[in-house]
């Protein structure tokens, strides 16, 4: 299943251990141990357009989107996800700037 978190009331975040996403109206929930792989996903419009996205895959098949514009992005990432897996924050970095239509593999379980 697909999660897309886009909405002004969608909400991401995670608390003692837990995945939490609203989207329209459903909340579905992961438990952070079931991520396979994050990936941030960028276009061509450049680093000025908020225009990433961050998807987390687990490992029963379920993915969950956000967009850099959401104001959830920053916090998930950074403020969440970061102190609970070991990300690269290189690679965050790299898209950051990047320009070109790329995936950036942030973490991989392994």
């Amino acid at each position: 299943m697909k999660i897309l978190i886009t909405g002004e009331n969608d909400r991401l975040s995670l608390q003692d251990g837990i995945i939490k996403a609203l989207s329209e109206g459903k909340e579905y929930t992961i438990d952070i141990s079931r991520v396979e792989q994050a990936v941030i996903i960028t276009t061509d419009q450049g680093p000025f357009y908020d225009d990433m996205a961050l998807a987390l895959r687990a490992d029963d098949g379920n993915a969950v989107f956000i967009l850099s514009s959401h104001h959830d992005y920053e916090t998930f990432l950074f403020d969440s996800l970061g102190k609970a897996l070991e990300i690269d924050y290189n690679a965050i970095i790299a898209a950051s700037s990047c320009t070109e239509n790329k995936i950036f593999v942030i973490y991989n379980r392994d």
